[in-house]
């Protein structure tokens, strides 16, 4: 880094005398610096880049730079970036700086054969409109402060940043201290206004107000209410799918009694009566005390003393059955201690006698938080995966009575019931709590859900063993099912120069593939630097296939090109830029996808911050997709302990994804022309779950990730419009469901963190079954 007087270097130049400038290099591939004028701050420049001697390209100085803010120096924006190919700044020899149509030097030039220095940042932090009343952001780690935030200079509040999360500069990464808050609803009126944001000691985060705007129940429902035009609610409904409206999970007494659940238009006039069984002996006059404020009238209920945590004398059941809820239509099991909501009871009759091929219903529910707190768990749809490792519907369930009878031949616990009873396209998820839950018992708990999933793969026929995981929210077990280790299994890598990432890729996941008998096959999309062509061509050594597909950069067609070469059963698609971080993860993942209904399998990505890149993909976030979990650091349990069960969702990211080369064949492979490099993945996993099959993440399979080192990063200018056309497709084909994922609860936030946030308001209170998605392809040129 440099900074010097322009003036000096040119005394002809006197108008440029007061100039100060500086040029620095924050990583391989991002430039930045800034320019101004001490005798007219508001003077603005435009500064050229020339790699080499040529001009590469050129910018406006006018992004903010604290450390000049700070020193009452102007407004502060005086500040430019250059982000440069990597193949650029792999090859150049001098990288400068030059006020554009002048050819004065800013700064000193930079060596490119010279290691970049650690990122330094202009800016201590960032905050950005995530949509409705919620802002995220970041602030540098070594700023100890609170945030005080204001709205037209007037100060509202002070919040404290809560966590970390992962901040991007070029191609470089560093963890940041994650600020995440919510403003007071009464700014939700629909008036445009500006945020400000500023440390307490005085140092502003931003360069200029924020602006943003909220509706109480957002802009749809708020034209509706006005009685304005039909036309115009097609815009308000647009508006909440990109900017949706969330509220932060320690509000959600207030979010409940505001939202309840909506009974249907035309309710059942049949009778159903409905029969409580209640498992254990603790707190009885409580679950019974909530069973008499039903809004349901026709129930009758028995409590059956415990044997451990769950398990019951399945004789004392049956009699149970026969006698007094001999009349019962459906049967609801939860533990003794349960508080039952007082519309469960109804809301349990009304899926039955709506949908006659239901068999099970189970809710959403509420846990302690002590000191009085209630937090929500909102469930998805069903989950196989998740049922089996966590048994997550077993706390509060209804079964029909001829299922119920079955069951309890053989079950021996809550869990026994619920798993035996779930096949996937005769169960319901009832979005909204049914039951606030008891203290659970973790250790005895998990004893009993190890017992419940052996039962089922023995019932099913399915070699696999279950082994009790520490618990955490749930009680949790991990499964393995036996693999055919015959079928092998093909790691394809496409690459592009970069040698020292294939290299380092290759070293890390070699010992996997050994294990699993796997080979790897490296995909050449036109390499051109000396070390990388080298390297390839050393690669056939340690018998590592290598072939070449040239042309522009798809990453569809790229993968589409590598399975036609491959003869083995099963693919993984890895890219250049992971890294694993032990040797069992595609064993792991090979055991997930055993199970013949299992599509592809995705693996838990960290940041080298150790960070999470990737917990798997929620569809909807900001009408898109978004990667779950990357507010949290390795080892966080996540929402309702998903970071620590494997469980099913819509996608997963083809950075690393396990599938068979038959399902890819049967769904076309991956579209590259509607899909070139972003949303391939998403859309290959939407039409294998079309095809009726579940797409798993498991976060046993942990792997680091640069996410994008090797071909930069989507938000660069040249990236934006084809960033922009595939989103577009994306909402055109899958529009439908991105509005409704079913392993996403339409009670959780859709702004841009998944799993952090109540939605405000609730997107449906529809009971859900976890039903494949159909697309609605646009023609080729639309």
């Amino acid at each position: 880094m440099s900074t010097k007087t322009i003036g000096k270097q040119r005394p002809s130049g006197a108008e440029y005398a007061s100039l100060q400038t500086q040029f620095s290099r924050y990583d391989r591939t991002t430039f930045s610096g800034f320019v101004y004028d001490r005798a007219d701050p508001s003077r603005r420049y435009a500064v050229e880049l020339l790699v080499d001697g040529e001009p590469y390209m050129s910018s406006l100085c006018d992004e903010f730079v604290t450390e000049l803010a700070d020193a009452g120096i102007g407004d502060g924006r005086f500040g430019f970036t250059f982000n440069v190919q990597d193949e650029v700044s792999s090859n150049a020899a001098i990288i400068e700086a030059r006020l554009a149509n002048i050819g004065s030097p800013v700064g000193a030039p930079i060596r490119c054969d010279v290691a970049a220095p650690e990122a330094q940042w202009h800016r201590i932090g960032e905050i950005k409109w995530a949509g409705g009343l919620r802002f995220e952001g970041w602030l540098s780690q070594d700023v100890d402060e609170d945030i005080e935030i204001l709205i037209a200079q007037r100060p509202v509040m002070t919040v404290k940043p809560t966590g970390w999360t992962n901040v991007a500069r070029g191609s470089e990464f560093g963890v940041g201290r994650r600020i995440d808050f919510h403003l007071p609803e009464h700014f939700a009126d629909g008036r445009v206004r500006g945020l400000s944001a500023r440390t307490i000691s005085g140092r502003s985060l931003i360069s200029e107000p924020v602006a943003f705007v909220a509706f109480e129940r957002g802009l749809e429902q708020t034209i509706a209410e006005l009685g304005r035009w039909d036309s115009e609610r097609l815009r308000g409904q647009l508006f909440d799918q990109l900017l949706p409206a969330s509220v932060p999970f320690h509000t959600y007494r207030s979010w409940k009694e505001r939202f309840s659940p909506t009974t249907p238009t035309a309710p059942s006039d049949v009778p159903s009566e409905a029969a409580v069984v209640l498992i254990g002996d603790a707190r009885v006059d409580e679950s019974i005390e909530s069973l008499e404020a039903q809004r349901h009238p026709a129930w009758s209920a028995v409590s059956l003393p415990a044997r451990g945590f769950s398990q019951f004398d399945s004789g004392a059941a049956r009699e149970f059955v026969d006698g007094d809820a001999a009349n019962s239509a459906f049967f609801v099991f939860c533990l003794s201690g349960t508080i039952l909501a007082e519309d469960a009871l109804q809301r349990f009759a009304d899926v039955f006698a709506s949908e006659p091929g239901c068999d099970l219903v189970y809710g959403d529910v509420e846990v302690s938080g002590g000191a009085g707190a209630v937090w929500p768990l909102a469930f998805s749809a069903f989950d196989r995966e998740r049922a089996l490792e966590q048994g997550y519907g077993a706390y509060c369930f209804a079964v029909r009575r001829e299922r119920a009878v079955e069951a309890l031949r053989s079950a021996a616990s809550l869990y026994d019931i619920f798993i035996d009873c779930a096949e996937a396209e005769r169960i319901y998820h009832l979005p909204g709590s049914v039951a606030a839950l008891p203290r659970i018992d973790a250790s005895a708990a998990t004893a009993e859900l190890v017992a419940a999933s052996q039962a089922y793969f023995a019932r099913t026929g399915v070699e696999a063993n279950v082994e009790p995981r520490k618990a955490g929210l749930l009680p949790a077990v991990r499964v393995r099912r036996a693999v055919d280790w015959s079928e092998r299994t093909t790691i394809i890598i496409p690459t592009r120069n970069r040698a020292e990432l294939l290299k380092r890729c290759i070293e890390t996941v070699l010992p996997a593939a050994h294990e699993t008998n796997a080979r790897i096959l490296v995909v050449d999309n036109s390499s051109s630097e000396p070390e990388a062509l080298d390297y390839l061509e050393g690669l056939s050594a340690d018998e590592i296939d290598v072939i070449s597909v040239e042309g522009p950069f798809n990453f569809a067609a790229i993968n589409n090109a590598a399975v036609d070469c491959v003869d083995t059963e099963n693919i993984c698609f890895l890219n250049n830029d992971v890294q694993a971080l032990d040797d069992g993860w595609l064993a792991e993942m090979l055991w997930r996808l055993s199970a013949p209904d299992v599509g592809a399998v995705g693996a838990k990505l960290l940041w080298p911050s150790s960070v999470v890149q990737h917990g798997g993909v929620v569809l909807g976030a900001n009408f898109s997709a978004a990667h779950a979990f990357n507010d949290r650091m390795d080892g966080d349990p996540g929402y309702g302990d998903l970071l620590q069960v494997a469980h099913e969702c819509s996608a997963v990211t083809a950075a690393c994804l396990l599938m068979r080369k038959r399902d890819f064949v049967a769904v076309g492979g991956m579209d590259e022309i509607r899909f070139p490099i972003s949303f391939n993945d998403i859309d290959l996993c939407l039409k294998l779950r079309q095809l009726g099959k579940r797409i798993v993440f498991t976060p046993d399979a942990k792997l680091v990730h640069l996410e994008s080192a090797s071909r930069g990063r989507d938000s660069a200018p040249d990236r934006k419009a084809r960033f922009g056309h595939e989103l577009a497709m994306l909402r055109a084909k899958w529009g439908e469901v991105l509005l409704d994922d079913p392993y996403y609860s339409p009670l959780l936030g859709l702004d841009s963190t998944p799993f952090s946030s109540l939605a405000w308001p609730p997107r449906s209170w529809k009971p859900r079954a976890n039903l494949p998605p159909v697309p609605t392809a646009p023609p080729i040129g639309m």
